[in-house]
């Protein structure tokens, strides 16, 4: 999902259209909902129940909502907001891979036990 998401924010900084960032909104939204939010569930079968419920609180409130917030303030007024955007993204994807090898040896280790 960040890899669609960096070529979105280039597209929408390329053209800056309400049409560009509808089509860019609900992409974003329908890979959100069919990749990365069972991708998320996923890592928490690894995880005790009592911890999952706490961790995912504490994603929902403070990392999601609280990083909706610092960056509408942080990128508010920026003309090359996409573009920035667009290198988070890319970020953003290098992170994932690192994640997934990751969670791949902590089950590979589980499995042993």
């Amino acid at each position: 999902m960040p890899a669609r998401l960096d070529r979105g924010f280039l597209w929408l900084g390329a053209a800056p259209a309400l049409a560009v960032l509808i089509a860019f909104g609900v992409t974003r939204r329908v890979g959100e909902f069919a990749v990365s939010k069972p991708a998320r569930e996923a890592l928490f079968t690894a995880v005790a129940p009592e911890e999952r419920y706490k961790a995912k609180n504490f994603i929902d409130t403070v990392v999601v909502r609280g990083g909706d917030a610092l960056s509408a303030r942080l990128l508010a007024g920026l003309a090359g907001t996409p573009y920035l955007a667009a290198g988070i993204a890319v970020a953003w994807t290098g992170l994932a891979f690192y994640l997934g090898a990751r969670m791949k040896s902590w089950t590979r280790q589980d499995a042993r036990r």
